[in-house]
């Protein structure tokens, strides 16, 4: 015999006067924190440091560890060291271009009296060994132009600025050196007496 009675449906079975609790919390739990997020964990925003997190480190300041942090974005400081020879290195090459600017456009005049002074009787002058001096005084004051630019732009960013004067200084003496040397060897005379010594 077929049972036509239609099947029960929810709560139909439960017993009369019985009805849906939701379970107790578990023992041990806090139910007065606030509202919990989307992913069951509490809220963010209602959140409280446990007992044994450390406090929050104020940017620039020094932490539990004793380290400094430098505030976020802040330029380096200058270095006072590479200021200081960097301003002595400019000052010194200067004041030695100075000096030798003027002697570098009177170049033959003092091409005789180094060579007199030297003991040698004869130097002829030369149109080759006046432009010499000029190229080499023009080239001097662009070098010490450039030198002190590049170091003040250097310093300015916080980058090691003293090896450009020294470069430079280096650069600016090998011209005169050559300068001088090319002036003097262009005297065929003058060579024969250096070389009779």
């Amino acid at each position: 015999m077929v049972d036509e009675r239609p099947k029960p449906k929810y709560g139909e079975l439960a017993p009369e006067g019985w009805s849906w609790q939701p379970p107790a919390p578990p023992p041990g739990s806090d139910s007065s924190q606030g509202p919990t997020s989307s992913d069951g964990g509490a809220d963010s925003r209602h959140a409280q440091p446990g007992p044994h997190a450390p406090p929050p480190v104020p940017s620039g300041s020094r932490d539990p560890y004793g380290a400094t942090s430098a505030p976020a974005g802040a330029p380096r400081p200058i270095r006072a060291v590479d200021l200081s020879v960097t301003s002595l290195l400019l000052f010194f090459g200067l004041l030695f271009s100075a000096s030798m600017i003027p002697a570098l456009f009177d170049f033959n005049t003092v091409l005789i009296q180094a060579a007199t002074a030297q003991g040698y009787t004869a130097f002829a002058p030369s149109a080759a060994a006046n432009t010499m001096g000029i190229v080499a005084g023009v080239v001097t004051i662009v070098l010490q132009l450039v030198s002190i630019v590049v170091s003040v732009r250097r310093l300015s960013r916080r980058k090691l600025a003293f090896p450009v004067p020294i470069l430079v200084g280096v650069v600016t003496f090998a011209l005169w050196v050559g300068a001088i040397t090319f002036a003097f060897f262009n005297d065929p005379s003058f060579v024969q007496q250096i070389t009779a010594r």
